[in-house]
């Protein structure tokens, strides 16, 4: 019984080294929130469409810290807002940079995670 307990402590941690090696670590609520709006902007079966949304939130935190994926993300989607509110960051060569490296990671993540085209 001892050498199964054993056995399973080094399959257990096994792949928690696989899964997740050298990766920053982001808070659950945060990954279930990409992973629907993931699956709002690129629909398709579900079960697919969930696998797919977690390898690219995967791919982008081997990239990016926790802080930095939310300023990236933010950003994204902020320069985005017409108007007024809007040029404030679309005026700004930082933001926009920042918001073109995010975009540029999520793009990569969802080639390395299947996305259809």
């Amino acid at each position: 019984m001892r050498k199964a307990a054993l056995s399973l402590t080094f399959i257990a941690l096994g792949a928690a080294a696989s899964t997740g090696a050298g990766a920053h670590d982001y808070p659950t609520s945060e990954r279930v929130q990409f992973v629907l709006e993931c699956m709002r902007d690129h629909p398709g079966p579900e079960f697919e469409m969930v696998h797919k949304c977690s390898c690219a939130l995967d791919r982008i935190a081997e990239e990016l810290t926790h802080d930095a994926f939310v300023e990236g993300s933010t950003l994204a989607k902020a320069v985005s807002i017409a108007g007024e509110r809007g040029s404030v960051l679309r005026d700004n060569e930082a933001a926009q940079a920042d918001a073109r490296k995010f975009r540029s990671i999520y793009r990569d993540a969802r080639r390395k995670c299947m996305f259809r085209p």
